[in-house]
């Protein structure tokens, strides 16, 4: 699959990128309250803020991962480590957590003794957002 042209250019408002990724543009605006790494934080123009592609899947594993129970500093530090210039590999993200301690595997099969964990297929994940984004992407200005 080749990456569209949005995945590395800042394509989408902070709506649309919160809706991309299916929480609340309130909640999206928490997220980006806490100090993401790295530049996560979109790109500020003429007073707006837009968003890549990859960073719009960044929020998306956020979301996954918060939904699942890890705490948002933890989330939005591991998510930076899949969200990349490239296509995430076919890897499964399995996530695991123990009391206070979240742990996180990347293994080539859903491990049988996966449960209770969250197993994210990264490349699935990206190729579905890539998708959809797309259409917005296709619509914007319209």
């Amino acid at each position: 699959m080749t990456l569209p042209a949005f995945w590395r250019q800042p394509s989408f408002s902070v709506v649309e990128t919160a809706d991309l990724v299916g929480v609340s543009e309130a909640t999206f605006r928490a997220w980006l309250t806490r100090a993401p790494p790295g530049d996560h934080l979109g790109v500020k123009t003429h007073g707006r803020i837009h968003f890549t592609g990859r960073d719009v899947f960044y929020y998306q594993l956020v979301a996954h991962l918060s939904e699942f129970g890890v705490p948002i500093r933890t989330a939005l530090f591991a998510a930076a480590q899949h969200a990349t210039d490239e296509l995430p590999g076919e890897e499964w993200l399995v996530v695991k957590s123990a009391g206070d301690v979240t742990n996180f595997e990347l293994a080539e099969d859903i491990p049988a003794a996966a449960a209770p964990a969250l197993v994210l297929p990264l490349r699935a994940l990206a190729a579905s957002l890539i998708e959809r984004a797309a259409v917005v992407y296709a619509t914007e200005g319209v």
